[in-house]
């Protein structure tokens, strides 16, 4: 039984552990940019997924989703000729006010977008999406493709 304590190599062993936990999971705990940003990309996904459903269901809707770079929310009444209203529920406008994070929404030519209709597929029918369109929030994006797939990218 040993009653000396740790040994040298023992403990700069645990400094080492420790120091590698906290440069890894320090930055997922202080920075708030960063949850901002993963929590404005997971509202956007399920946003966008839900406007494509909508169009799917029901082919005579004229709705689409509208992007500023500070809200992505439905044009007002759901018609595509009206502009962005942000007088919806929580779950159909999604604001960076209080962030530092705004939206970018480019094509598959590097061209911006402010707008996306579906067809009754679910393929966007106003961009073009070859490879694939995003809508980027910092350093985190939605993708859409040509064939109507919506992902976290």
């Amino acid at each position: 039984m040993k009653d000396r304590g740790f040994t040298l190599v023992e403990l700069i062993i645990t400094i080492i552990v420790i120091g590698v936990l906290a440069i890894t999971a320090a930055p997922r705990f202080l920075g708030s940019d960063t949850e901002d940003a993963i929590s404005l990309r997971d509202r956007t996904l399920q946003f966008v997924r839900n406007m494509q459903f909508r169009a799917m269901q029901n082919t005579l809707d004229t709705s689409c989703v509208k992007i500023t770079a500070t809200a992505i929310a439905p044009p007002a009444l759901h018609n595509c000729a009206n502009s962005l209203s942000l007088s919806f529920d929580d779950d159909q406008v999604i604001q960076t006010t209080g962030t530092d994070v705004l939206f970018q929404a480019t094509d598959s030519n590097g061209n911006t977008f402010s707008e996306i209709r579906f067809d009754g597929w679910g393929r966007p029918s106003n961009i073009v999406c070859a490879t694939t369109c995003r809508i980027q929030a910092s350093t985190f994006a939605v993708c859409l493709s040509g064939e109507g797939a919506i992902y976290a990218c």
